[in-house]
């Protein structure tokens, strides 16, 4: 019994968290007007991808849900971590480590309706953690550099150019649990000016992660 209300506790957890930014974009104005069964596609979305970081088909150590928000744009991000156990060579002892993040965005237009304010991204992401501690609620920071790819290239009033973005971030959490951890990023997607006009886009996001 204690197994199954920790993984209904689970569920109940991530699927409101999943829910959230959705539901935050729905009070956009371009959003009031979205049929019930298109969000109905959006709520089926969100309970599976939360089933699939349940049921951690890629064997990852860890897996994370993030909230995002940004200018007009409200998302979801869920992710796999895989944590190195190698030594960092000249890093080694100095309190840092590393992870590898393989994510799945879903941002919403709160002033776009339907697809036409939907953006898609993919994004693996290699992430260093500076930790001075392993317990408290505030532990570490985190710096990261990776790649995303993008189903769209414009979005409200913003142009990406390309399809390919990177990704960075810059981040401060802790310990809820020995398995729970939370941080605080903040996110940059831009194409490094690869192609002009390059606006890119900035998120707050609120991470929470849990080690299976």
């Amino acid at each position: 019994m204690i197994v199954v209300r920790k993984l209904v506790y689970r569920l109940i957890v991530l699927l409101s968290l999943s829910y959230g930014p959705l539901a935050i974009a729905a009070g956009g104005e371009g959003l009031k007007n979205d049929p019930a069964e298109t969000w109905g596609w959006r709520t089926a979305m969100a309970t599976s991808l939360v089933l699939t970081l349940l049921a951690n088909p890629l064997h990852a150590d860890e897996y994370s849900l993030s909230l995002m928000n940004a200018d007009n744009v409200a998302g979801i991000k869920v992710g796999f971590r895989w944590h190195a156990s190698g030594d960092m060579a000249l890093l080694k002892d100095t309190g840092f480590s590393h992870y590898y993040h393989l994510g799945y965005n879903y941002w919403q237009s709160t002033i776009v309706g339907g697809q036409e304010g939907v953006n898609n991204v993919l994004e693996f992401v290699p992430v260093f953690r500076y930790s001075w501690n392993y317990a408290d609620f505030l532990s570490y920071v985190e710096t990261s550099v990776g790649l995303s790819v993008f189903s769209r290239t414009e979005l409200n009033d913003r142009q990406f150019s390309t399809n390919f973005q990177f990704a960075n971030g810059l981040a401060f959490g802790g310990y809820i649990s020995q398995q729970t951890t939370w941080s605080f990023q903040l996110q940059h997607y831009s194409n490094n000016s690869i192609k002009l006009p390059n606006n890119g886009i900035n998120f707050f996001n609120l991470n929470i992660a849990y080690r299976y």
